[in-house]
């Protein structure tokens, strides 16, 4: 049967080279992923500047579309308050006037002369003759007067308008007659010269020197306060304060889309690496469910950042990656592309994005502990909604300790996010499942009911397989459990490894009754093609029934490539009976069609599977612990000197860990039962067994 591809397997057939995500998982670079992203993050971002910022946000000499208020507490330097009082310091120096020392010397030199010699030489004959027809009191009363007034006034101007005006202020206040006043006047303004000049050279060097004695204005902004009102002229410096706040302008941001893009696809590449490094082997579908709620993720806080409001989507990423991918792995999801979507929805708003920082630590490490293997649907979402009100409070406690604006309004939005968020995440689950054939706790629980269809076909026609499964399953989750693995996984993979047996159940032994074995009847060959077959057709059955990818892969992988060795054996026999030497007969034909174990949790599947089988095979009472502990060893170590183990990341300390929780699980699944020891080996085991059984006649294949 020919699985008909959907459009996202044809999508991504064609990038990663005709290999469907669904079939194998890649082991290269998911670079699809990579480009996903990195087209997102510079999709929102210019998506953000186009619709919001662009008309929404401030231009430098342009009216403010909105008050801005402050974010953050901070004390920056008002430079236009600083120019506006150095302004009006320089603007109270008028002028600087300075004496002419050349000019000074003579005035002073002339009142000199006339007090002590009553020298006039400065004065015209006329005015001479006039003053010495005076009679010699009078005379000396207008002389005395003038150098008087003369020594008073001689320094003072800086023209001869200023400086008649000064003579006859002084003159008014003089007890002479008026016709005396004149003669003085006259005497005055023939012996003085304006001695003070303006020096405009000086006088700037004033201003500057006066203006440069201003400190400098400091403000202090306080959370809350308004930083600018709509409709206010943005200014230069108001411009340099709401950008340190974190606002952006109306400018195209390809600063901050360029750092973007740079710190996602890093951050990509940095994923893809931590995800080897933690076992997460995922499909190339699985990588897009990823991205795909990454998207989600930063396209809703971007939304919501147009209000400048928290969105609290990191629940619902956590939720989704902890409910569906393996925990250590969507720690690391989760908490790196939250905080990418706090960086995308709020740039520059330092304070902002160290607040979601936080509180992207605290939801992924808190789901560890809140979102857990659940039995229903209400469990899931009481799950999530209790990790959204231990965020609350954390995020309230982070707002309040960096001094960010908390009220009612805030918490009470929290709260209906909490409940909206575990809402949406129960309510879109099926669709990832659906889309993404995401292995949720829900739907493996859903698909291990025995109601499910192929597990009722299981127990109907080939009851002796169905039992097999269920002890199988039994053993596997139990081992998953005590190492820390997905246990719910490994035991619903277990129910549904062996359904290619349901195309000819008779073949196997474990349906078989009465000791009629058809393989009896059978050419070894054709015996071993027909147990070969059984991974093959189950995988057919799979794609008929529609299970998920995640389930098919342990069908295929359950025996790896392991070698049939009883039939390979039996053939030949019979060739060297028949007088041939081997040599014609292909090893390939008697190897199952794999792959190997690609993942921890199908490895372990094999591992049960087969050492349930050789404790069925064995002939002989299990005496104690120690036939168990050899029982265990012998099938761990034959899958891997036969190499089922290379495609996945056991370490010796991992083995160890395996071979003691399956000695455990035995020792307590059949500690009130006698069972059966190991005869030397699993290879000596596989020779009781009944022949047709499919369970591991394995041995290293050539």
């Amino acid at each position: 049967m020919v699985r008909r591809l959907s459009f996202l397997d044809g999508l991504i057939e064609k990038i990663y080279g005709g290999v469907p995500s669904g079939v194998t998982r890649s082991r290269r670079t998911p670079l699809l992923f990579q480009l996903f992203l990195v087209l997102s993050s510079a999709i929102i971002v210019g998506f953000g500047w186009y619709f919001f910022d662009r008309n929404d946000s401030y231009r430098v000499g342009y009216p403010s579309p909105r008050t801005y208020l402050a974010q953050n507490p901070m004390r920056f330097l008002d430079r236009e308050r600083t120019a506006e009082l150095r302004s009006r310091m320089e603007n109270q120096i008028v002028d600087v006037r300075v004496r002419d020392e050349a000019v000074t010397r003579l005035v002073q030199q002339r009142i000199y002369t006339l007090r002590e010699r009553r020298n006039m030489d400065f004065a015209s004959p006329q005015l001479v003759e006039i003053v010495n027809s005076l009679s010699d009191e009078n005379r000396a009363r207008l002389l005395a007067e003038v150098c008087r007034i003369a020594e008073d006034n001689y320094d003072r101007s800086i023209s001869r308008t200023e400086q008649s005006a000064r003579i006859w202020d002084s003159l008014r206040r003089s007890d002479m007659g008026q016709a005396n006043k004149n003669v003085a006047y006259q005497l005055l303004d023939a012996m003085l010269t304006p001695t003070v000049v303006e020096d405009h050279d000086m006088a700037d060097r004033l201003r500057r020197d006066v203006s440069q004695r201003i400190p400098p204005a400091v403000t202090d902004i306080k959370l809350g306060d308004v930083i600018v009102d709509v409709g206010q002229v943005v200014t230069t410096e108001l411009a340099v304060l709401l950008s340190a706040q974190g606002y952006p302008d109306a400018a195209v941001p390809w600063k901050h889309m360029t750092f973007l893009i740079l710190t996602v696809y890093s951050w990509s590449v940095w994923l893809t690496w931590i995800g080897g490094k933690v076992g997460a082997s995922l499909t190339n579908r699985e990588w897009m469910y990823i991205a795909l709620l990454l998207f989600i993720d930063w396209s809703t806080q971007m939304w919501f950042a147009r209000w400048e409001i928290d969105s609290l989507s990191v629940l619902a990423l956590s939720g989704w990656l902890f409910l569906t991918i393996q925990p250590s792995f969507a720690f690391h999801v989760a908490l790196g592309g939250a905080f990418l979507g706090y960086m995308a929805a709020f740039p520059g708003m330092s304070s902002v994005v160290a607040v979601g920082c936080i509180i992207c630590v605290v939801a992924s490490s808190a789901s560890f502990l809140f979102i857990k293997e659940a039995s229903s649907r209400i469990m899931i979402w009481l799950n999530i909604l209790s990790l959204g009100l231990f965020l609350t409070g954390a995020s309230i406690f982070v707002r309040w300790g960096f001094g960010q604006p908390l009220s009612v309004k805030i918490v009470l939005g929290y709260l209906l996010l909490c409940v909206f968020w575990s809402s949406f995440v129960v309510a879109v689950m099926p669709l990832w499942e659906m889309f993404f054939e995401i292995l949720s706790p829900l739907r493996l629980l859903e698909m291990s009911h025995p109601s499910q269809p192929l597990l009722k076909r299981l127990q109907l026609e080939a009851p002796g397989t169905y039992h097999h499964t269920i002890t199988v399953g039994t053993l596997a989750e139990a081992v998953a459990d005590r190492l820390g693995m997905n246990g719910l996984l490994v035991r619903t993979g277990a129910y549904y490894h062996d359904i290619g047996k349901l195309k000819r159940p008779h073949y196997f032994v474990e349906n078989q009754s009465f000791g009629d074995n058809i393989h009896d009847r059978l050419a070894p060959k054709d015996s071993a093609r027909i147990i070969l077959q059984h991974v093959k057709d189950g995988v057919d059955l799979a794609d008929e029934y529609r299970l998920p990818s995640g389930i098919k892969r342990f069908i295929q992988e359950h025996h790896g490539r392991t070698f049939l060795t009883y039939f390979y054996n039996k053939v030949l026999v019979a060739d060297k009976e028949a007088g041939g030497d081997g040599a014609e007969i292909d090893k390939a034909d008697f190897v199952y069609p794999g792959p190997t174990p690609q993942s921890r949790e199908t490895a372990l599947l094999m591992l049960s599977d087969s050492i349930e089988a050789a404790l069925k095979s064995l002939d002989k009472p299990l005496e104690g612990r120690s036939d168990v502990e050899r029982l265990v060893k012998g099938v761990i170590d034959s899958k891997i000197m036969s190499g089922q183990f290379i495609d996945v990341d056991f370490t010796l300390k991992d083995i160890n860990a395996i071979n003691v929780a399956f000695v455990e699980v035995l020792m307590s699944m059949y500690h009130s039962r006698e069972i059966k020891p190991i005869a030397g080996s699993e290879d000596e085991a596989h020779k009781g067994e009944a022949p047709g059984s499919g369970a591991n006649n394995d041995a290293p294949a050539a």
